[in-house]
């Protein structure tokens, strides 16, 4: 099969490799869609851990074209969402933190190639009119669900969310599930903002206009808003996120942060208000459910382009640039 090989910093290479070995209770899939994730960028910067030569890609979908002797032949032919990990559901991780940190699991092999092998358990069907481009968000959107389940919501939340990229949208979709009063979204790129709007956000500001700070001020009311998502990976934007909040307001972080950032804030007033700070990292335990929850929220128009194998540099480019909103390989 063919495959593109990480070979360090933004060196990418197009290989003929062997198709991957599948165990007794694995399935060989076919990849139909592989999304650029941020991770994927900041791996090429050095900011996130990665050891080279490696077939990287995560956030999958595709077809099950074999199975191991102890799965069910049935399976074949079914259209899946790939998890990138398994879990055992015994071990200390699975009981106590999630099913995404299983100590025992067995990691999906990379999805820059044309196949992908994994543990059944990991190739979640989808419905039957889901395109294989939406499927490829389960990963993303496991996430933001994963991370906006740990918020305490009110009937009347006012809600900020700094970043209307990819994540930023999908954890708008899952607040806006919730019993609410608004949201509000900051976002300095035009193109963003307009997708925030069409994808539910009740106010859209620019952080780089004239109004802003005013803007804000009126929007977060006498008390500050309620909880803040923080949907970039920036310090700078953390703290500022949280300094809006009223007391006992609540800061979530899905923006991935670069490995020892620190965050700069008065740590008097987040005592003084009872803030509360939510780190959000990985799935949870919401892969399985997500294909079904999605398939209403209208993800397509979030497909900017689909490159092949061979143009994963530029893809990588465009997405550490900030322009369009989700980028698909289709190896």
């Amino acid at each position: 099969m063919k495959a593109s090989i990480w070979l360090g910093k933004d060196k990418f290479e197009v290989r003929d490799v062997p198709i991957p070995e599948i165990m007794d209770d694995q399935v060989l899939v076919k990849v139909k869609k592989v999304g650029l994730c941020g991770t994927d960028v900041h791996i090429t910067q050095g900011l996130f851990p990665s050891t080279p030569p490696k077939i990287l890609g995560h956030e999958f979908s595709g077809k099950i074209v074999d199975v191991g002797k102890n799965v069910d032949k049935n399976n074949i032919g079914k259209r899946v969402a790939c998890n990138t990990t398994s879990s055992c559901g015994n071990c200390h991780n699975c009981k106590n933190w999630t099913i995404s940190r299983c100590s025992n699991e067995i990691k999906s092999s990379g999805a820059f190639a044309e196949f992908s092998a994994m543990p059944l358990s990991s190739a979640i069907e989808i419905p039957e009119n889901m395109s294989y481009e939406v499927a490829a968000m389960t990963e993303p959107a496991s996430c933001c669900l994963s991370g906006t389940e740990m918020i305490g919501y009110k009937d009347d939340s006012k809600i900020l969310i700094i970043g209307s990229g990819i994540m930023g949208i999908l954890c708008l979709k899952f607040v806006k599930q919730k019993n609410i009063g608004y949201v509000v979204v900051s976002e300095p790129n035009p193109l963003r903002r307009k997708m925030a709007l069409e994808m539910g956000a009740d106010f859209v500001i620019d952080p780089r206009g004239e109004n802003y700070q005013e803007d804000l001020e009126k929007l977060k009311g006498e008390y500050g808003f309620d909880v803040f998502v923080e949907a970039v990976g920036n310090p700078n934007l953390l703290a500022e996120g949280i300094s809006h909040l009223g007391p006992r307001g609540q800061a979530l972080m899905i923006g991935v942060h670069p490995e020892m950032s620190n965050l700069e804030y008065d740590l008097y007033d987040l005592h003084y208000k009872e803030i509360r700070l939510f780190g959000a990292f990985g799935r949870g335990d919401s892969f399985s459910s997500v294909p079904k929850i999605i398939e209403s929220f209208g993800l397509e128009k979030l497909v900017t382009r689909t490159f092949n194998l061979d143009e994963i540099n530029k893809a990588i480019d465009l997405t550490a640039e900030g322009n369009g909103m989700k980028y698909m390989i289709s190896p």
